[in-house]
C-alpha cells in the first residue's frame, strides 16, 4: 500500500470523529471550520474534493492546494503544523489536509472556537471553551516553549535561519509578517516569546547549543559484529538539530553498503543500498522532532551493526499509540514538540503528518525487507532496520502464535475476531491482542486499518 491507497482507503470509511468530506476547495469556510475542530479534539484527517461516499467530484489543482493552504495558515490560530497535499486517486485527484491532535488548544479559525463531536463540527458552548482554557493553563509548559536564559539573537546562527525563511515562503507559501525581521520571524514561529527566545530556538538554530544543552549531542556508532563488542568507527555531533541529521545521513552513507545487481539482458548495473535511505532518514528525523529534549542524561544514538542499524532517542510514545499503531497506515498523530516540528516542516524536512512510520514500513515492504520494529522502552524509543536480504528471525512462538502462522499464506490476513476463534476456549482478549502485538514486532504480520477493523497481514519474513 502507499500513499495514494492510504488516501484511497480513508476515502472508502466513513465520515467520523477523525475523518471529514467536503466537496470543493472552494468552500473555504468548511474546511477550516473541520481543521479548527479537528486540533481542538482528536485530530484527523480533511478529505477534499470528496462527496459523503467517498467519491472523488472535481479535479482540484495545485493552485488550490496552494491557496487553500495560505489561506488556511492565515485564518487558523495559534500557528500550528498541519499539512495540506494534493494526492493523486482512483478516479481523479484530492486534497487531504493532515492535522494533528492540538497541543495549544483551543485553536480560533476566523474569531471562533470548533470542536468534532462524533460527525457533527459544531462552535464549542462557553463550558467547553472555559474547560479548553483551564486544562491549557494547568499544564505544564513544554520544555521547547521555557525561556533559553541567557540566549540572544547574536547565538543563533542567521544564515540557517534566513535559509528556513527562503524555504517556507518559496516552496511552503508561509507568509512572515516580516520576512527580513529576525524578532518578528521567530515570534511568528513561537521560537520567541514575551521578548525571549526558547529552548526550541536554541535546539534549531543555536550555534553553541550544547554548552546550554549538552543532552542534544548525537553518537554515531559503526560496530564490529552484532554483539557491539568492538567499534570500527564512533563520532560524536554537536550543532542545531540540522546540522546533527545532515551529519548523521553522512555517517550513515559512509558506512551501509551498496550492492551492484546486473540483471539479466541489461548492461547497466543497478545499485542497491543495503538500507533505505530514505527510511532511515525519516526515522532520524522523528527522533529529532519526537525525543524528550527536558532529559538532561538523554540524547539520540545511531547503532550500525553488521544486519540491523538502531535508531534511539530518549523520548516516549504519547498516550493512545503502540509500536503496533505506529506501523498501521493511520494512527493518531500528537506531536511531541510541535514548534519543532513546525520548523522541520518548513525547511521541508518533514512531509505529512502523521504518515511519517507508514511510509517507512512501506519503503522497506518495497524493497523486500524486513519490517523495521519500533520499540517503547522506560530508557526511550528504539527503531531497529533490518539488512536487505535478511528475511529469517529467531523468535519463541507459542503454539496459538505457531498454528496461525502455519495457516497463513503470505499477504493473507487474520482479525482479531477469527484469530480468537482459530485459538478456541481458554483465551481471552487481551491475551489475544498481545500474541498479534508480539507478531507485528518480530516483524511476522503487517496491521492494516486502526481500531476495531483492524486485520493483520502475513509478511514474507520466515521464522
Amino acid at each position: 500500500m502507499n500513499v495514494r491507497n492510504l488516501t484511497e482507503e480513508l476515502m472508502g470509511k466513513d465520515k467520523s470523529d477523525r475523518i471529514e468530506f467536503i466537496a470543493s476547495s472552494q468552500a473555504e469556510e468548511l474546511i477550516g471550520r473541520a481543521v479548527c475542530a479537528l486540533l481542538n479534539t482528536k485530530g484527523g484527517s480533511v478529505l477534499i474534493g470528496v462527496d459523503d461516499h467517498g467519491q472523488v467530484l472535481g479535479e482540484p489543482g495545485e493552485k488550490d492546494t496552494e491557496a487553500l493552504r495560505i489561506f488556511l495558515h492565515k485564518h487558523v490560530t495559534p500557528q500550528v503544523l498541519f499539512t495540506v497535499t494534493l494526492d493523486d486517486v482512483q478516479g481523479g485527484k484530492v486534497i487531504s489536509v493532515d492535522v494533528p491532535e492540538g497541543s495549544d488548544r483551543p485553536y480560533v479559525f476566523d474569531g471562533a472556537i470548533y470542536i468534532k463531536k462524533g460527525t457533527n463540527i459544531r462552535a464549542a458552548d462557553a463550558t467547553t471553551m472555559r474547560d479548553m482554557v483551564v486544562r491549557q493553563s494547568r499544564e505544564t509548559e513544554r520544555w521547547e516553549r521555557r525561556a533559553a536564559v541567557g540566549l540572544a539573537i547574536d547565538d543563533l546562527d542567521r544564515k540557517l535561519l534566513d535559509e528556513t525563511v527562503r524555504r517556507a515562503q518559496d516552496r511552503r507559501g508561509y507568509q512572515f509578517e516580516e520576512a527580513h525581521n529576525p524578532d518578528t520571524v521567530l515570534a511568528d514561529l513561537a521560537l520567541a516569546r514575551f521578548g525571549q527566545l526558547t529552548n526550541a530556538a536554541d535546539v534549531l538554530f543555536g550555534k553553541r547549543v550544547s554548552l546550554r544543552h549538552p543532552q542534544t549531542r548525537l553518537r554515531a556508532v559503526r560496530y564490529e559484529t552484532d554483539r557491539g563488542d568492538n567499534f570500527i568507527d564512533e563520532q560524536v555531533y554537536e550543532g542545531p538539530a540540522f546540522y546533527l541529521l545532515e551529519e548523521a545521513m553522512n555517517f550513515l552513507k559512509r558506512h551501509v553498503a551498496i550492492a551492484a545487481e546486473f540483471k539479466p539482458g541489461q548492461l547497466a548495473r543497478e545499485s542497491r543500498p543495503h538500507y533505505p535511505f530514505n527510511s532511515l532518514r525519516e526515522g532520524l528525523v522523528n527522533a529529532l522532532v519526537h525525543r524528550d529534549y527536558a532529559a538532561f542524561s538523554g540524547g539520540i544514538s545511531i547503532s550500525i551493526y553488521p544486519e540491523r542499524i538502531e535508531i534511539w532517542n530518549s523520548g516516549h510514545l504519547s498516550m493512545g499509540l503502540t509500536p503496533e499503531k505506529l506501523r498501521a497506515a493511520t494512527h493518531e498523530s500528537i506531536l511531541v514538540n510541535p514548534d519543532i516540528s513546525h520548523v522541520f516542516y518548513l525547511h521541508e524536512l518533514m512531509e505529512r503528518v502523521g504518515r511519517g512510520t507508514f511510509k517507512i514500513v512501506q519503503e522497506c515492504r518495497e524493497m523486500k525487507m524486513r519490517p523495521p520494529v519500533w520499540q517503547s522502552k522506560s530508557s526511550g524509543v528504539h527503531l531497529t532496520f533490518f539488512g536487505a536480504g535478511q528475511k529469517q528471525i529467531s523468535i519463541k512462538l507459542n503454539e496459538r502464535q505457531q498454528a496461525l502462522l502455519n495457516g497463513l499464506g503470505v499477504n493473507e490476513s487474520v482479525r482479531l475476531d477469527e484469530y480468537l476463534e482459530r485459538a478456541g476456549s481458554g483465551i481471552s482478549d487481551r491475551q489475544a491482542r498481545r500474541d498479534l502485538r508480539n507478531l507485528v514486532d518480530a516483524g511476522l504480520l503487517d496491521p492494516i486499518g486502526a481500531g476495531p477493523a483492524t486485520s493483520y497481514r502475513r509478511t514474507e519474513v520466515e521464522i
